[in-house]
């Protein structure tokens, strides 16, 4: 090869390596254009923003109402007697500690309904409500209607001078329990942190009858120089009966709103009124003897009516798993 072919060849490769270079910026630059070497981590992608399962918890004080009525058979110094009355309405305030689980179930209107299952217990502060009362008190002189009947006539071999009773049946709830579904509606207001639940439960119910008779008779000590304290007789009778289970349905309504927010957790408060009707129908009884007979206890929290009423508020927190 002469010096002239090598000038041209050495040319050649020169032009070849120049159009090389200039050619590698678009190649980068193409890639960077097409997204190969930043590709998106899976933090930054897009999150589905539709419902999903939510649970809420919630922690309520309230007051419990349902009429009530007792009635004791009671032995006297003569034969028994019967002594009935309708008792106290107010039953008791209570905790109730609830649970429910919003489902994903929504439907796409203007209040987005949505299906919500419900649980909830509940723990009474004050037991042992009065269901019946009675109070009686007798004398020898003046003459008292029934001091024959329902007193002793001697005590130690002194006249007896005075007795009283006193009766009360009582009712106990020991806790109460409820499961059911409901829907959950969004009101189109504010920022659409208010909401309105009506929900149908069953509900169960543990209560116990209570009943208790003391009876105190007096005879003073006539002719005793120094004059001796009067004779004093007690009778004291307190039973205390088993659980009896009350079934029956429940429709509530709650309304709340979600107050605070951090993170997935929604914190608010909530009103709740339910109404109940049992459909349970038997009467709580206890019994006790003593050395004057059989007493008999019964208590109904049916009767007249075999509704409960309930209002409690209190607050509530739910998770809410969207990305916020």
């Amino acid at each position: 090869m002469n010096r002239i072919e090598r000038a041209c060849v050495l040319a050649a490769l020169a032009s070849l390596v120049f159009a090389l270079g200039a050619l590698t910026p678009d190649f980068a630059v193409a890639a960077e254009d097409s997204g190969v070497e930043e590709m998106p981590i899976a933090a930054d992608a897009p999150v589905d923003d539709g419902p999903g399962w939510e649970p809420r918890m919630s922690l309520g004080f309230g007051f419990l109402t349902q009429p009530q009525k007792g009635s004791a058979q009671v032995p006297t110094e003569t034969s028994s007697t019967n002594l009935s009355d309708t008792g106290d309405s107010l039953i008791s305030q209570h905790f109730q500690f609830g649970l429910d689980l919003l489902t994903p179930v929504e439907l796409p209107v203007v209040t987005r309904p949505r299906l919500v299952i419900l649980g909830g217990f509940q723990v009474p502060i004050s037991r042992g409500l009065i269901a019946n009362r009675g109070d009686e008190k007798f004398n020898r002189l003046p003459p008292s209607p029934g001091f024959a009947d329902n007193c002793p006539s001697t005590l130690g071999g002194f006249n007896t001078s005075t007795c009283d009773f006193r009766l009360r049946n009582r009712t106990s709830i020991d806790y109460l329990w409820t499961a059911g579904i409901g829907v959950d509606f969004t009101l189109p207001i504010d920022q659409e942190q208010f909401h309105f639940t009506q929900g149908f439960e069953y509900i169960g119910m543990a209560a116990q009858a209570e009943g208790r008779y003391q009876r105190r008779s007096t005879a003073p000590r006539p002719g005793q120089n120094p004059p001796l304290p009067a004779l004093v007789e007690t009778d004291f009778i307190d039973a205390k009966g088993d659980l009896e289970l009350y079934h029956g349905i429940s429709i509530t309504e709650t309304f709340s709103v979600d107050a605070y927010e951090r993170g997935p957790m929604l914190f608010g408060f909530f009103v709740q009124g339910r109404m109940s009707w049992f459909a349970t129908d038997r009467d709580m009884s206890v019994s006790e003897s003593s050395p004057r007979g059989r007493y008999d206890f019964t208590s109904s929290l049916n009767d007249p009516e075999p509704i409960q009423y309930q209002l409690l508020g209190g607050v509530s927190v739910r998770f809410d798993p969207r990305w916020r």
